[in-house]
């Protein structure tokens, strides 16, 4: 255990963290010139050299084997096949000395990734640079080309380099993309009377919204919906690190969360670290919906007895602007059949090919028409009348719904 505290990746870890690693990880020795593992083996673990010394080979025994580094103790590696749809060592793994690594098998990998939101919000941070490395890799190698091919064939090789670079990143990023996909919570509290349905989908390859609801008690619920102001990888990596901190940060008065998570927000210099967000709590036994609107699209909420929509207001500045920012805690009362539902801009930012937009007008009109329906009916008909309106137009921004419904009998 103390040497996986050594390890920076394993150092903000929990004594029950390090003690669950403790106990489904084994310590694996290897003589020199042994492989741990070869290329395009299936993986089924990640590793953590302990002693001695490896050596990472791509395409092994060829004319093309190419050494992309060598891991001295503390190093964790092998975690990239883990998260890939197939599943398969992207190189090879020799001991260049007696050597022996800690194996951390994939199920104790998982438990990880959810239980510890940081190091997810770590380990997509390794794949960026694991990107930029391949990079600078592949530039080095059209300079050595270069060099030593004559002018015919200098541009064959120099498309030849690209479309691998191209290859290679597409690669890394799908990698992220499915990190991040095992962030976005699927199953929901089980709680009488409540049904919660949601969706997400990036305009690129990452996504900067995100959305969390966690059961405080027996009749109380939290319920997030954020949305990173930026796009891309850039915006993944900020919601990683912010829903980590909300994750970690205990669960006060809606009004006192935002106000300390805007602290925490602003205490990380990230100028791309702005937010806009609504933090709430659902007291089911009293039907009272708590909530700070901090700069986000405001939530709609539909009232099953006069089959209307009225928009949740409230005044709050974004996230991570400054640290005087000004936030207003509301509430709002609930009766059986209400539904609640939360959105990000993206989503009346959709556009069609005349470049008008979805808007809030048409949103409040499809909840207001099927208001009736059960959650998941509910969200498949708003996001149904949004792709009809945007009729194959490729969208513009990330889009994130999530709806929340009381049963009538409740």
């Amino acid at each position: 255990m103390e040497f996986l505290r050594r390890v920076p990746l394993f150092a903000d870890l929990s004594l029950e963290g390090l003690q669950m690693l403790d106990s489904q990880a084994r310590i694996r020795a290897l003589p020199a010139d042994a492989w741990l593992f070869h290329q395009r083996d299936r993986g089924d673990a990640c590793y953590v050299v302990v002693s001695g010394t490896l050596r990472l080979v791509l395409e092994q025994g060829s004319s093309e084997e190419t050494t992309l580094g060598l891991l001295g103790v503390g190093a964790f590696f092998g975690e990239l096949s883990l998260l890939e749809p197939d599943g398969t060592r992207a190189a090879g793994a020799i001991a260049v000395v007696q050597s022996e690594v800690l194996e951390i098998p994939i199920a104790a990998f998982e438990t990880l990734l959810h239980t510890y939101p940081a190091i997810a919000y770590n380990m997509l941070r390794r794949v960026a640079a694991h990107v930029r490395r391949s990079d600078e890799r592949r530039l080095e190698d059209l300079r050595h080309k270069n060099r030593l091919l004559t002018d015919a064939y200098t541009a064959l090789e120099q498309a030849q380099a690209e479309a691998l670079r191209r290859a290679r990143a597409a690669r890394e990023l799908e990698l992220g993309r499915e990190l991040q996909r095992r962030l976005v919570p699927t199953i929901f509290p089980n709680l009488h009377g409540v049904v919660i349905a949601a969706a997400t989908f990036p305009a690129y390859e990452m996504s900067g919204d995100f959305y969390e609801v966690r059961q405080l008690s027996e009749h109380m619920l939290s319920i997030v919906m954020a949305d990173v102001c930026d796009k891309g990888a850039g915006a993944a990596l900020v919601m990683a690190m912010a829903k980590g901190l909300l994750l970690g940060m205990d669960q006060r008065h809606p009004l006192a969360l935002v106000e300390r998570f805007n602290q925490l927000i602003r205490a990380t210099n990230l100028d791309a670290a702005v937010i806009t967000m609504v933090y709430s709590h659902l007291d089911i036994a009293r039907r009272r919906f708590t909530y700070v609107r901090a700069g986000h699209d405001w939530p709609l909420h539909y009232r099953s007895k006069q089959g209307r929509v009225t928009m949740l207001e409230g005044g709050g500045m974004p996230v991570g602007i400054t640290e005087e920012a000004f936030f207003e805690e509301m509430h709002t009362d609930l009766e059986p059949g209400d539904a609640l539902v939360f959105y990000t801009d993206g989503l009346c930012d959709a556009r069609n090919f005349a470049g008008d937009t979805y808007g809030r007008e048409r949103l409040i009109s499809a909840v207001q028409a099927y208001g009736r329906l059960p959650a998941h009916g509910l969200a498949d008909a708003i996001l149904g009348d949004v792709r009809a309106f945007q009729s194959g137009t490729p969208p513009i921004d990330d889009l994130t719904l999530l709806v929340v419904k009381f049963n009538p009998e409740a």
